[in-house]
């Protein structure tokens, strides 16, 4: 899946470039004081129109010229007016005589300046960081009793990365130009589906079943079963890895540089994120010898994290226009605290089979008295963004949209490397006391594509 949006995403950035490039040929330009008009930017000058329509391109404005097409006059190409980079664009388009409605306003620099408000809706398909996760399930033949190193053990859930599928989402932009044409104030909220994923086995499938540990106590690999033959049936277990994203963000920009075909604007504002992650182990299984026989014992490992980062941000934003391409990048860095938490809990349950009332004891198997609890601190943490962005302008209202995102957070805290393999399942009675809480902290990114479309009014 990963490939196929990668190759996809390739194909639309190559057909919108070539679609650039397409237009950028179909720019005309003009020569002052003559009735000949040169077709295209690269053509050596080959190509003219006799009888032109329209004014002729005064000096200074060799540049940048705007024509269309006067197929009422059958006079060939029109000139409709110049953008030679001056502040009031609109004004050398008529716009400000009557609007962008008059049919003959087309550039981009008039549609932008013509508008004071835009609303973008996108699809996001969007990739995360993988996320680890210590070996949680393995099964095994009898006499390996699941665990690690033994000839028949293998780790079913654990050791592998996870979270690395296509994740769908969507980025939602409001932006309003201020009456000083200058200014202008945008906000976003953007968000992805839950990347969820679920393990789950019995004993239909595997007659050894176990959670895998360093015993602290013994000083070797060791494993608890969930299944074992002779000593549970029937049992089952299911491991649950969860990760949810959204963000939100709003600036304020002010143009610093536009030549009538580019520009460039300064941002800052406030950013917010955020990103939670959990792993979650359910066994249940009915015990058929050994003390515990004829109870069913249910064991609950839950560790989950929270990351929510508020900070200021700075960037740029700059544009080229095409014809009608436009090409977009978006550059932004935020800088503030992520507020961290994680949250470990453990519980054992022995009901007598047939029986609703249970006994409970705080611990299960990675979540033990000694860890259990938690734990919330503050760091410092930047998160800079890239957005590039090829919008085609389907006329002066709606653009069609493709593009490509990269977020980035140097500090947060995940379920995965929370869990610590070194446990004493028997600390209420003689140590070591462990295993200890873990507060271990990593980067995180998000990456992927875009499609969408804006409306401009």
């Amino acid at each position: 899946m990963r490939r196929t949006i990668t190759t996809l995403m390739f194909l639309a950035m190559s057909g919108l470039a070539f679609a650039a490039h397409a237009a950028d040929n179909w720019q005309y330009y003009a020569t002052a004081g003559t009735s000949s008009y040169r077709i295209s930017d690269d053509d050596d000058g080959q190509s003219t129109v006799a009888n032109a329509g329209g004014q002729v391109q005064a000096a200074g404005q060799t540049q940048n010229a705007l024509y269309v097409a006067d197929t009422s006059a059958g006079s060939g190409v029109m000139q409709a007016g110049f953008l030679n980079g001056g502040s009031d664009c609109c004004g050398s388009c008529g716009c400000n005589q009557g609007g962008c409605g008059n049919g003959t306003c087309l550039s981009d620099c008039c549609d932008c300046d013509c508008t004071c408000n835009m609303f973008r809706v996108e699809w996001l398909g969007w990739f995360t960081r993988a996320r680890n996760a210590v070996p949680l399930v393995t099964t095994s033949n009898a006499a390996d009793l699941g665990v690690i190193g033994n000839p028949s053990t293998v780790v079913r859930f654990g050791s592998d990365p996870i979270g690395t599928n296509l994740r769908n989402g969507a980025r939602l932009t409001y932006s309003h130009l201020m009456g000083d044409g200058q200014t202008t104030l945008t906000g976003r909220f953007w968000g992805i589906e839950d990347g969820s994923q679920t393990f789950f086995t019995d004993t239909t499938r595997f007659g050894t079943i176990g959670i895998p540990f360093f015993n602290a106590a013994l000083g070797v690999e060791d494993a608890f079963l969930i299944a074992s033959p002779g000593l549970t049936s029937p049992a089952h277990i299911r491991v649950t890895a969860k990760n949810d994203l959204i963000g939100a963000d709003a600036w304020g920009s002010r143009n610093w540089y536009s030549d009538g075909s580019s520009s460039v604007d300064i941002l800052a504002g406030y950013q917010f994120t955020r990103l939670d992650d959990s792993i979650r182990l359910n066994s249940v299984s009915t015990a058929i010898g050994g003390p515990l026989a004829g109870n069913d014992i249910a064991i609950l490992d839950s560790f989950r994290t929270r990351n929510q980062f508020h900070g200021g941000m700075l960037g740029l934003i700059a544009r080229s226009y095409r014809g009608p391409i436009t090409l977009e990048g978006l550059f932004k860095v935020g800088l503030g605290n992520m507020n961290q938490t994680v949250i470990v809990n453990g519980t054992t349950t022995v009901t007598p089979t047939g029986t609703t009332a249970g006994a409970v004891t705080p611990g299960g198997i990675f979540a033990q008295p000694s860890n259990i609890g938690t734990q919330t601190h503050n760091h410092f943490c930047y998160s800079p963004e890239l957005n590039a962005n090829l919008l085609y302008n389907i006329n002066s209202n709606w653009r069609a949209m493709v593009g490509y995102s990269f977020i980035y957070w140097n500090q947060v805290v995940l379920a995965g490397n929370q869990i610590d393999r070194n446990v004493n399942l028997g600390q209420a009675t003689a140590g070591p006391f462990v295993p200890l809480p873990k507060f271990q902290r990593s980067d995180f990114w998000v990456q992927g594509i875009s499609l969408g479309a804006d409306y401009r009014w």
